[in-house]
This record gives C-alpha cells, sequence and structure tokens, in this order.
C-alpha cells in the first residue's frame, strides 16, 4: 500500500513537471478593445505574471473540480448530481422522441 501512494506521488510530480506553463493570447501592452468604459482609455493587457495565479486555473474543468471536491464536498457532491440529472432527463426526452 505505501509503495503505491509512494509511487503516486512520483508520477504526479513528473507530470506536474512536464506541463508548460500557461501565456495569455495577448501580448504585454495590448490594447483590448472591450468598449467598457464611456469615457478614458481601454483596458491594457498585462504581463502574465501582474495577473492572479487562479486566473490560468479557470478553464482548467479538472482543476476546478478536483479544487471544489476538497474544499466542499456536498457542493461538488451536489454540481455531480445535477450533472447527472441533466444528461438523464436530456437522454429520456431523446428517447421520447424517437418512438
Amino acid at each position: 500500500m505505501l509503495s503505491m501512494i509512494f509511487k503516486r506521488r512520483i508520477c504526479s510530480s513528473v507530470v506536474a513537471r512536464n506541463v508548460a506553463a500557461v501565456q495569455s493570447s495577448c501580448v504585454e501592452g495590448t490594447v483590448l478593445n472591450l468598449k467598457i468604459k464611456k469615457n478614458g482609455q481601454e483596458p491594457v493587457a498585462l504581463a502574465d505574471s501582474e495577473y492572479p495565479s487562479w486566473l490560468w486555473d479557470c478553464l482548467d474543468a479538472q482543476k476546478m473540480d478536483d479544487q471544489l471536491k476538497t474544499e466542499d464536498v456536498l457542493r461538488w457532491r451536489k454540481k455531480q448530481l445535477k450533472t447527472q440529472n441533466t444528461k438523464r432527463i436530456k437522454n429520456n426526452n431523446f428517447l421520447s422522441t424517437m418512438g
């Protein structure tokens, strides 16, 4: 059992080192043209290091799911049940149109 845990930790650390750092699609200083301010200048893209670290994890669904599971198990389970129910309802609706 201990050897499995040790192997898992080694594998996860190797995977973590192989993942490339996420970079933004805009070069620092690029005008973003969001058209959100009535008066004044448009927002400008910052350097990647100036953004908060959680911003780069927002689009990684698996990482966000794991984080929710560790922080609040009940919310994670509720989200899981909601997803399962939605899939079941969509499947039942599709099957009812077939016959």
